[in-house]
C-alpha cells in the first residue's frame, strides 16, 4: 500500500511539474540571463556565458540543464560547432 501511495505521490509530482512548465515556469536571474544572451547569439559557449553573467561554467552548466528538462532550451548540432534554441519566447517575459 505505501509503494502505491509513493507512485501516486510521484505522479502527482510530475503532473504539477509539466503544469508550470507549460504555465511559464519562473526562472531564477542567471536562467533569464542565459536565455536573453543566447536569443542574441545562440552560439555561445558555457564558458562565454559564464563570463558575460558573471557566474562559474559549472553554474552556467547546471542552469542550462534546467532549460533543457524543461524544454525551453535545445542544443541543436555538435557540442563544438553547434547552436542552443529557445523553444518559448514567452518564457523571458
Amino acid at each position: 500500500m505505501g509503494e502505491t501511495s509513493e507512485k501516486h505521490g510521484r505522479s502527482i509530482g510530475e503532473a504539477s511539474e509539466k503544469h508550470r512548465r507549460n504555465m511559464g515556469e519562473d526562472f531564477n536571474e542567471t536562467q533569464r540571463k542565459i536565455l536573453e544572451l543566447l536569443s542574441v547569439d545562440a552560439k555561445l559557449s558555457a564558458a562565454k556565458l559564464a563570463q558575460q553573467v558573471g557566474v562559474s561554467s559549472r553554474n552556467v552548466e547546471v542552469n542550462i540543464k534546467k532549460l533543457k528538462e524543461s524544454g525551453i532550451l535545445i542544443r541543436c548540432g555538435s557540442p563544438k560547432s553547434g547552436y542552443w534554441k529557445i523553444t518559448e519566447k514567452k518564457s523571458l517575459d
